[in-house]
């Protein structure tokens, strides 16, 4: 029976540990991964954070990645691709792949990887992770999702979460509205722009939360 996990993964040795451990307030998250015909992998990844330009740099002098690309730029957040660099010591990716696991969601911040990975069996988990340790990178598992007992995974990071609580109690949601966007970032100490990015990407996660439990149904 498969299993949704969250689990979190750190090490030096892990693809772009240089460059956001040198700028550990921006975080990203992985919007793709696809093959192309040579055999790499072109990874997408949306950056949100204050410090953009110094992540930048950063990710251009980090040693895991190459052909690194800006596709789009806002106030405060940005959208790059790269691909593995060729001496890059440590893949994880396709380890999962091999073990039959499908990436959820990936995240990372100030080295650490925060991923929700479906793997096919307890006994695929539990591959990965002697992988992991064997490789001397830090696994740490925070949930386990899908076997009988267990609830379904939240579709909410803690930051959505509250962002949709802040914006129902004060009427941002309401129609017409009788809150302004300003509000919510001002009682989350944050930007206006990463306001809005939160409160998007909870509609979006539970949108398709939705309407996968219809289509199971």
């Amino acid at each position: 029976m498969s299993v949704i996990v969250e689990f979190s993964l750190s090490s030096p040795r892990l693809n772009l540990y240089e460059a956001t451990s040198a700028v550990p307030d921006i975080t990203l998250e992985v919007e793709s991964v696809d093959s192309v015909s040579d055999g790499h992998l072109n990874t997408a990844i949306m950056v949100e954070g204050d410090d953009l330009d110094a992540f930048d740099e950063a990710i251009r002098e980090d040693p895991t990645v190459t052909d690194v690309t800006l596709l789009d730029r806002l106030e405060e957040h940005a959208l790059y691709r790269y691909q593995y660099a060729e001496g890059t010591e440590l893949r994880l990716y396709p380890v999962w792949l091999d073990l039959g696991a499908a990436q959820l969601h990936i995240e990372c911040q100030d080295g650490t990887w925060f991923l929700r990975i479906r793997f096919p069996d307890r006994d695929a988990l539990a591959e990965f992770e002697s992988i992991c340790q064997a490789e001397n990178v830090e696994f740490t598992l925070h949930r386990i999702y899908g076997e009988s007992g267990d609830t379904e995974p939240d579709p909410l990071t803690d930051a959505q979460r509250e962002a949709l609580r802040l914006a129902l109690e004060v009427g941002y949601l309401d129609v017409p509205r009788s809150a302004s966007l300003s509000v919510i970032a001002d009682e989350l100490d944050v930007s206006e722009q990463s306001a809005s990015e939160r409160l998007r990407r909870a509609t979006r996660n539970l949108a398709t939360d939705a309407l996968s439990e219809r289509q199971q149904n």
